[in-house]
């Protein structure tokens, strides 16, 4: 129970860390905990710091990509997924995956990746190296989801219109209108295709991978030399690889 001189004491204002580390970490605390997009003057009034030193280090911040500039305010950036992309994978998403990325490069010797989204980007989470050797092959590789495949594959079955709009927001009308036409397709056929238009030279498929409760929560893709493979042969191979991994993430 509270003493009388503690009813009394008005709320301690927080500390304002000294260090430019600790201000750093304050501010991604700040943002974090938000649950949303924050503005600078609420984040200046949850870590104590000035909100001029606020704002410069914010804007440093969305420059290197660890914040971005959201409607209201920031929100965490793509740089911290990509540098802790290892050490906070979707374990779940990956354990079903694994076996079935195996199976699929044994059959085709091909890139394989498995990606997650990410703003208007895709992330991969998991890459096994085909006859691409100009790609990275590390997890963390970003590729943005309005023109690849995995993109389009995520896209197609997003039940979050919002995040197709942001995505395709780019886009002229008659663009937006044919990139809404191919999701269609990519919804009825489960594939999604992307002939050199994200990386020249390369062709790649993508097909979802659905979570338990039916909802998309990532693509699987292969990625081939264009002139030496061709996407109706890739096709049916994607397909059921996603199929599979949706299938062991439900038994899971």
């Amino acid at each position: 129970m509270k003493s009388l001189a503690e009813w009394n004491t008005s709320a301690t204002a927080p500390v304002a860390p000294v260090s430019v580390l600790g201000r750093v970490v304050a501010i991604l605390d700040g943002v974090k905990e938000s649950g949303g997009p924050i503005s600078i003057t609420e984040l200046a009034g949850r870590t104590g710091i000035p909100k001029s030193t606020v704002s410069r280090l914010v804007a440093e911040m969305v420059d290197r990509r660890y914040l971005q500039r959201d409607d209201g305010g920031v929100t965490l950036g793509l740089r911290l997924f990509e540098l802790g992309a290892r050490a906070i994978l979707p374990r779940r998403l990956l354990a079903a995956a694994a076996p079935v990325i195996r199976a699929l490069h044994d059959a085709t010797g091909e890139r394989i990746g498995l990606w997650v989204q990410q703003g208007t980007d895709m992330v991969s989470i998991a890459v096994v190296v085909g006859r691409l050797p100009m790609l990275p092959t590390c997890a963390g590789m970003r590729s943005p989801a309005l023109t690849t495949a995995s993109g389009k594959a995520y896209l197609a079955f997003c039940a979050d219109q919002a995040v197709v709009r942001r995505v395709s927001a780019p886009l002229i009308s008659s663009a937006a209108h044919a990139f809404l036409d191919e999701l269609d397709q990519v919804r009825e056929e489960v594939v999604a295709v992307d002939r050199e238009i994200s990386y020249p030279g390369i062709l790649a498929v993508a097909s979802p991978v659905l979570g338990a409760d039916r909802n998309v929560v990532g693509a699987l893709s292969i990625a081939a030399p264009s002139g030496s493979m061709d996407a109706g042969h890739l096709a049916p191979l994607i397909r059921s690889a996603g199929t599979a991994v949706t299938r062991r993430l439900a038994a899971a």
